[in-house]
Parts: C-alpha cells; structure tokens; sequence
C-alpha cells in the first residue's frame, strides 16, 4: 500500500511539545478529516509525546522523540518513538473502569491523572506499541473515507 510519509523529531523538553500538536494538527488538515478530528489526533500525539517525556526519559532533556506521520488513502499512522524506558504494555488494555466514569459534580473525585492513554484509545482507531532493539513505538492509526479528499497535497 502506497503512503507518504514525514518525520518530525523534537529533544525531550515538554516546551517543544506544541510545535509537534502543531504539526500534526496541519499535516492533518490537509487530508479527509474534519477540524475536530484534526485537532483530536494532535491531542493524542501530544498526550503519546508528553507520556515518552514524563515516563519514558523521566524528564531529561537531551533525548529525542520522533513522530512519523503517515498518509495512506484510507487511514493515517502516527508512530510516537523513543528510547527510553518501555511502557508496560498492560497500560494499553481495556480498562474494567474507564477513568472517564466519574461525577463531575464532586469535584475531589476527578481524575487529574491517567487520561492520556484513555484518550488516545477513544479517539483512534487501533492503538498498538512495540519494542525493539531499545526503540519503543506507540502506533495510533486513525481511518477515513477517501473519497472526500481534499485537493492540496501533503508537502
């Protein structure tokens, strides 16, 4: 299957977090997708490159996070990659409770952490991860109808 694909890397600093929401929210407007769904996928890119900062390279600076972001006729790859510690992959799995499943009217039981990943498993389509050779890739793929592609070219 034929894609085109672009590579944005960025050091593990979470102020250069919005240059990649940035991005990918352009790059995602340029295919079939509506402005919410443009800007939902940014979130979960910012929410993936955010948890490999936090977690994965504990906060140190002088690392690197890659997003590739991958256009194919039908459906959008974004793979978030670093090398720093693995994620566990029971983090991915469904979740008896959904940290959405809260009443927002009792303030002092909103969730303020662990929504990231529940995000991103609501918005996207799949959501995998793998590591290999001291790589670790988070894979969000998001579908869509080609036939109502837009006429500007992904540059």
């Amino acid at each position: 299957m034929s894609g085109r694909r672009i590579t944005l890397a960025i050091t593990s600093d979470l102020q250069n977090v919005p240059l990649i929401g940035q991005a990918v929210e352009r790059l995602c407007s340029l295919i079939p997708l509506s402005d919410v769904e443009s800007h939902q996928i940014a979130l979960c890119v910012v929410e993936a490159v955010n948890n490999a900062i936090v977690h994965a390279y504990g906060n140190e600076t002088e690392h690197e996070v890659e997003v590739i972001f991958g256009q194919y006729p039908d459906h959008l790859i974004l793979q978030i990659c670093d090398t720093g510690r693995a994620m566990d992959p029971k983090h991915l799995e469904s979740q008896a409770a959904s940290p959405f499943d809260f009443d927002p009217c009792r303030l002092n039981c909103i969730p303020e952490k662990g929504l990231g990943l529940a995000i991103i498993r609501k918005t996207m389509d799949e959501v995998t991860y793998t590591t290999s050779e001291g790589k670790n890739i988070l894979i969000l793929t998001k579908s869509f109808r080609p036939c109502q592609a837009k006429e500007e070219p992904l540059r």
